[in-house]
C-alpha cells in the first residue's frame, strides 16, 4: 500500500512534466524565428481554456499535482498566445 501511495502521485508529477514542457519548444521557436503564423491560434485557446478547467478542478479537490501543474501549462500557452498575437501576420488564422 505504501508503494502505491508512492507511486501515484509520481505518476500525475511526470504526465504534468511531460503535458507542462511540450509547449517550451513551440515558444523557443517563435521567439527564435519571430514567426508565429503555423501556430492555431484555436488550439492554444482551446488549451488554455481545457487546462484553467482543470485547475479549478484541482483545487476543488485540493490537488496540488492537478492544480500546480496545470497551472504552469495555462501560463506557458498563454505566453504562447501572446507571442502568436506578436509574431503572426493574422493572429486569428
Amino acid at each position: 500500500m505504501a508503494l502505491f501511495s508512492f507511486v501515484i502521485p509520481l505518476i500525475g508529477i511526470l504526465a504534468t512534466i511531460f503535458a507542462v514542457s511540450s509547449t517550451v519548444p513551440q515558444i523557443i521557436k517563435g521567439l527564435k524565428t519571430k514567426k508565429m503564423d503555423d501556430v492555431s491560434v484555436w488550439l492554444i485557446t482551446a488549451l488554455i481554456v481545457g487546462l484553467s478547467l482543470w485547475v479549478i478542478y484541482g483545487i476543488a479537490k485540493n490537488d496540488t499535482v492537478i492544480a500546480g501543474g496545470n497551472s504552469m501549462g495555462v501560463s506557458l500557452n498563454v505566453i504562447l498566445l501572446l507571442l502568436k498575437i506578436k509574431y503572426s501576420q493574422n493572429p486569428v488564422s
